[in-house]
């Protein structure tokens, strides 16, 4: 068996739960429309407080990054 690391770098972050309404376009652009999108890694996990997202670089230079500098 061989085992291979790839040079991908990830970004994380966490979105709250009253949050998740200014990132739901993006994240369904993201989850629904992957051939219009340049990103090849996404997870969205939910936990009791809030949701995590892991994006490779090119999914967050897209929607993710422009929502999150709106927000400062």
């Amino acid at each position: 068996m061989d085992l291979q690391i790839l040079d991908h770098r990830l970004r994380v972050t966490s979105i709250s739960k009253n949050g998740l309404v200014n990132y739901t376009h993006p994240l369904i652009k993201l989850i629904f429309l992957r051939n219009r999108t340049r990103c090849k890694f996404f997870s969205l996990t939910e936990t009791p407080e809030n949701y995590t997202v892991v994006l490779d670089e090119e999914g967050f230079k897209g929607k993710i990054q422009l929502c999150i500098n709106m927000l400062r």
